[in-house]
C-alpha cells in the first residue's frame, strides 16, 4: 500500500463511496480501483489523496445513512459507486433511484459542494430482462436529473471477459479493474481535476 503522504493545503481529496466493487473485495487493498486511481493520478503529477469508503454488501440504503458522514470530510470529489447488492436482491426500483437521489443530494449540500461522479452498474439477468432494464436506465435519468457525471463502470466489454473478473464472476480482479480504470475512469477525474485548478 502507498505510504500516505503529509496532507497539504493543496492535495485534492476524492472519497471512493460504495459497496464491495469499491471496497475491492477479493484482491489485494493495493490493487483495488481507488489504489489504483491514486497511484495512475499521482504518477501525472496530481496531488491526490483517494480514499476507499467501500464497504462489501452495502445497499443504496446503506450508501444514504453513510453520506452525511461522507460529505462532512469535505471532499472536493466523490465517486459514486452504488447500486449493484440492491440489482442482486432485486430490491424495488424506486427506492434504489429515490436512496441514490437522497444521496446525491447530501452530497451537494453546503458551501464548496464536491463534484460527483457517478460509477454506471448494471443488473445482473437473474432478475429478469424487464428489472434490469428498468436497473440500467436509472443511472442516465439521474445524470439527466440531479447533474452529475456518469462513467461506465460495470461494462459488458470487461465484464463479460472472464479473465477480468473473480471466480465468483460478480467482482473484478485487479485486471479488471485497471481497465475499467485506463478506459473510463481516469479519463474522467483527469478532466474533473483540471477544471478545478
Amino acid at each position: 500500500a502507498a505510504t500516505p503522504v503529509a496532507r497539504e493545503k493543496s492535495e485534492i481529496t476524492i472519497v471512493a463511496f460504495g459497496d464491495s466493487l469499491t471496497a475491492g473485495y477479493g484482491v489485494n487493498l493495493s490493487d483495488s480501483y481507488p489504489a489504483q486511481l491514486e497511484n495512475s493520478l499521482r504518477e501525472r503529477g496530481y496531488h491526490v489523496s483517494v480514499i476507499n469508503s467501500g464497504v462489501s454488501g452495502e445497499t443504496t440504503r446503506g450508501n444514504l445513512e453513510r453520506a452525511s458522514f461522507i460529505r462532512s470530510q469535505n471532499p472536493d470529489i466523490v465517486i459514486l459507486g452504488i447500486g449493484g447488492n440492491d440489482a442482486l436482491r432485486s430490491l424495488p426500483l424506486e427506492n434504489v433511484k429515490s436512496n441514490m437521489v437522497a444521496t446525491i443530494n447530501i452530497l451537494k449540500g453546503g458551501s464548496n459542494p464536491p463534484e460527483i461522479i457517478l460509477l454506471k452498474m448494471q443488473a445482473p439477468l437473474n432478475s429478469g430482462f424487464q428489472y434490469k432494464r428498468g436497473f440500467d436506465s436509472i443511472y442516465e435519468e439521474i445524470q439527466a436529473e440531479e447533474n452529475v457525471l456518469l462513467v461506465p463502470f460495470i461494462t459488458e466489454e470487461i465484464f463479460l471477459d472472464e479473465s477480468k473478473k473473480l471466480s465468483d464472476g460478480i467482482h473484478y480482479n485487479k485486471e479488471g479493474y485497471k481497465e475499467v480504470l485506463d478506459k473510463h475512469l481516469l479519463p474522467a477525474v483527469e478532466n474533473v481535476l483540471l477544471n478545478l485548478f
